[in-house]
């Protein structure tokens, strides 16, 4: 992938929207691949690339494929663990308000990864609103993801229960399991496409960076591909 991503890199157009649409396709991509491997430290590196083509393509990319790219670099900070750079690009796409319907499982999702950086800041004292502000917003929608519901009433419910460790632990292995049960359905299923849920709180579970679940998970999903 990334021999041949290179290769696309070094492509060059006469067209100015040309090379934006080729700005905004590699990107993705090379997002995407660091996300998927758990490289999210040498996504970080080309974050820092990105805004700079951001800023150079401004006003030459579309609303939607700049939603993705807010939504895409707040997982590459999340899973690298910085949840404080992380929330501000969440925040980017929740104080938009005026384009909640351009893609609107992002902004949905974007709401839930929210509840989630403010849980590892370690914010308690503000989540029970944002809970609350969360769910009249999801609400709203024709129909909720089980994943997004389940994820709402363990933070709005069970979490506030919790006063020692070991029931923490507890709580989350029931989470971990009422999503894998609900993702066995393929709609819901595309929810772990937003963010991987499992994998969260697989690292909180056994008490390991996020990165490294994800990093284990390609290498043994690359060994049974080949």
């Amino acid at each position: 992938f990334l021999y041949t991503h290179k290769k696309l890199r070094t492509l060059s157009f006469d067209s100015s929207l040309e090379q934006t649409e080729l700005f905004i396709t590699s990107s993705f991509l090379e997002l995407a691949f660091y996300a998927a491997t758990g490289e999210f430290k040498k996504g970080i590196v080309l974050v820092n690339e990105i805004s700079k083509g951001l800023e150079q393509h401004k006003g030459k990319i579309h609303k939607v494929a700049e939603i993705v790219f807010f939504y895409s670099i707040f997982n590459i900070y999340f899973g690298a663990g910085d949840y404080s750079k992380s929330l501000q690009w969440l925040n980017k796409i929740i104080n938009d308000t005026a384009n909640t319907e351009t893609i609107p499982d992002i902004y949905c999702f974007s709401r839930i990864n929210n509840l989630i950086v403010h849980y590892e800041l370690g914010n308690m004292d503000i989540l029970e609103y944002i809970v609350k502000s969360t769910y009249r917003f999801l609400s709203q929608r024709n129909r909720l993801y089980k994943v997004e519901n389940s994820i709402l009433n363990f933070i709005r419910s069970k979490l506030p229960k919790v006063d020692t460790a070991r029931k923490l632990i507890h709580a989350f292995k029931e989470l971990k399991t009422e999503l894998e049960e609900i993702t066995k359905d393929d709609f819901e299923k595309k929810a772990l496409e937003y963010f991987d849920f499992i994998s969260w709180l697989e690292s909180k579970i056994e008490n390991r960076p996020f990165a490294e679940i994800v990093r284990e998970k390609a290498k043994q999903l690359a060994n049974v591909s080949i």
